[in-house]
């Protein structure tokens, strides 16, 4: 395939995926007042379409002998379908009279996500970031992904009886509780080949240099970003879904940044400040935890009542320990991690945070000096 005519295919598809996706939230809009049996967030697919098709069509127009944007590509045309066979019962059912074709929608929107769960899981960690497998030892693997992809539609579709009913819900329990093992057969496959396709990118970074290292950098932090929110998406809180929803986006752009090498190095300064961040984040939530309720309970049973020093004294303790917590696990993550280049386009990224990092500090300490003032005056503590 030429370069234009491979151009032209990817706009035309990423079309496409535009046009399924304005149609999806016109079926949102019209039938806003009617409960839906959709699993999540109700037209998440719009975002994930449009994202994951815009990353692959801008990697498929600029590197079209790359199989990583078309897959991207197809993997959002294929979410753009998923959006619509979600919503049409909704809308069919809604219609008067009502519109024929809800059963099958119903039983197309059971299994055809798979399709793109089976790619992202058990092929693209495979071909990352070049397109080609690490070496042919690694063919099986494929197989392994197109197997078991093929195999959890399989089960879905057995399951679901082809053009029957399926009940409307907002979880995915009736699929696991009408399927049984067979249903727990063909998730276990599709995990399994998504563990040994991780494990050859997990050889392959061992092997990279340069780039590509950076490259497969990019993909393993988003992986654990998706994973991170996808732990916060199943829990019974509507903002864990759009925490999920966002780190799904986040992999789009890791994806596009990998191969299109825009500020790829600045992966390394990411990876360090989260690290740095999260890890002082956790440390010093457990510690104001902890320190608030130590005091609050010798308070009251010294005096039988809270005290409002405990405040005070948890703010001495939390500002005593941010600093040398700071320094320490920035210079551990330092250790561990290559250098960040001082200068070039990373250079305002680590200023700005450092500034950031500073003023917590400052405030910290001003917080301290006015509490430990207004105590002595015996006033009550005000809330920083």
């Amino acid at each position: 395939m030429s370069t234009k005519i491979a151009r032209l295919v990817a706009i035309s598809i990423w079309l496409a995926i535009v046009a399924l996706s304005l149609a999806e939230v016109w079926m949102i809009a019209i039938t806003l007042d009617r409960p839906s049996d959709q699993f999540g967030i109700r037209g998440y697919e719009v975002a994930l379409a449009l994202s994951f098709g815009s990353v692959g069509a801008l990697i498929a127009t600029r590197r079209p002998r790359n199989p990583i944007g078309w897959l991207s590509l197809v993997a959002g045309l294929l979410v753009g379908i998923q959006g619509i066979v979600v919503q049409y019962p909704v809308l069919a059912e809604a219609s008067a009279p009502p519109l024929a074709g809800a059963d099958l929608a119903r039983w197309v929107s059971a299994w055809i996500w798979v399709l793109s769960a089976g790619a992202f899981l058990g092929i693209f960690p495979l071909l990352f970031p070049d397109g080609r497998l690490l070496s042919p030892r690694w063919r099986p693997a494929l197989l392994l992904g197109l197997v078991a992809t093929a195999a959890q539609i399989g089960v879905t579709i057995a399951v679901s009886q082809p053009f029957g009913s399926i009940p409307p819900t907002n979880n995915p329990a009736p699929y696991f509780e009408r399927g049984g093992p067979p249903v727990l057969i063909g998730y276990s496959l599709l995990w399994l080949a998504g563990v040994v396709s991780t494990s050859s990118l997990i050889q392959r970074y061992r092997r990279a240099r340069g780039d590509e290292r950076e490259q497969i950098k990019w993909v393993a932090y988003a992986v654990v970003v998706v994973v991170f929110g996808a732990v916060i998406g199943f829990t019974p809180f509507v903002i864990g879904q759009f925490v999920f929803l966002g780190t799904a986006l986040f992999a789009a752009a890791a994806i596009g940044i990998a191969i299109l090498r825009y500020r790829l190095y600045e992966i390394d300064l990411i990876i360090n400040r989260t690290l740095v961040y999260g890890g002082l984040s956790a440390v010093l939530a457990g510690v104001y935890t902890a320190s608030i309720t130590l005091s609050q309970r010798l308070f009251m049973a010294t005096t039988g009542e809270r005290s409002d020093a405990a405040i005070v004294l948890t703010t001495l303790i939390v500002a005593a320990t941010f600093t040398p917590l700071k320094t320490r696990l920035q210079a551990s993550v330092d250790r561990r991690l290559r250098a960040a280049p001082a200068g070039g386009a990373m250079a305002a990224p680590a200023a700005a945070m450092t500034d950031v990092l500073d003023t917590v500090e400052d405030r910290l300490r001003r917080i301290v000096r006015e509490e430990i003032a207004l105590t002595a005056r015996g006033d009550a503590p005000r809330s920083g």
